[in-house]
């Protein structure tokens, strides 16, 4: 990413000085939070999740394997600090998936709706990405690289004293692999093989850094880390995460 130096990336309308283009797009990724309602450990966090607006809406998207110990996805939340040794926990306006038959990886996607908080509480909406839709297809060649984020377990401190758990959110420079059988999935790797266990960064957004011309870049959010390891990753693409949003403006559960 050092031959950004110097320049600017676009993002959607907007340039972003390309030395801070990483540190901009992380702010999309955050912590997944349960509500468990136990006195001593009252909050869950079972991997990350991507923040993404879509036609109006504010959607947290995550997958369901990450939902698997979760009595009720009521309890998901979105996590706030709200300053030292206080977080608040902010609950959607429920849970939407896929109701389809098949066992593809686009079934995982799972988007809870925090439109109405979104509404109430005006500064929660900067947090949530831009989504305008799944970028163009285009050759390998001029994908500068991809940008993973997450929050993997490994890292995470849990302090049962304190009731507290202190996460490092990671990021992950990628390239593109072989292709994947499933359509709805990109397969990327990693340029220097992890130093850690990936677990935890299921439900984190990947964005791709697009070379337009020599010296013009743009980002665009490409998809959720769905599984993986250190040499591979897995995501649920974007225009599936995509078709999923749009099913939601015309049906309701």
């Amino acid at each position: 990413m050092g031959e950004l130096y110097g320049l600017s990336v676009r993002i959607n309308d907007v340039f972003i000085p390309g030395k801070l283009v990483e540190d901009h797009l992380a702010q999309y990724c955050t912590s997944l939070g349960i509500w468990t309602g136990i006195e001593e450990f009252p909050i869950y966090v079972p991997g990350s999740a991507t923040l993404l607006s879509y036609r109006g809406r504010y959607y947290m998207i995550c997958t369901k394997h990450q939902l698997a110990q979760t009595e009720t996805w009521d309890a998901v939340c979105l996590l706030l600090s709200g300053g030292p040794g206080q977080t608040r926990c902010i609950t959607s306006g429920g849970a939407r998936w896929f109701d389809r038959s098949g066992d593809g990886d686009h079934q995982e996607i799972v988007a809870f709706d925090y439109t109405e908080p979104c509404e109430e509480i005006p500064e929660l909406r900067p947090m949530f990405f831009d989504f305008r839709g799944q970028h163009s297809d285009m050759p390998a060649e001029q994908i500068a690289a991809f940008i993973t984020y997450g929050y993997p377990t490994c890292q995470a401190d849990f302090n049962f004293d304190e009731r507290a758990v202190k996460q490092t959110r990671g990021r992950v420079l990628s390239r593109f692999a072989a292709p994947s059988s499933d359509d709805a999935l990109h397969v990327i790797e990693p340029i220097t093989p992890l130093g850690f266990d990936p677990d935890g960064m299921s439900g984190g957004p990947t964005f791709c850094i697009t070379m337009d011309s020599p010296l013009e870049f743009s980002a665009h959010f490409s998809g959720v880390t769905v599984r993986g390891g250190r040499t591979r990753l897995m995501l649920i693409k974007a225009g599936a995460v995509q078709a999923m949003l749009d099913s939601l403006l015309y049906t309701k559960r």
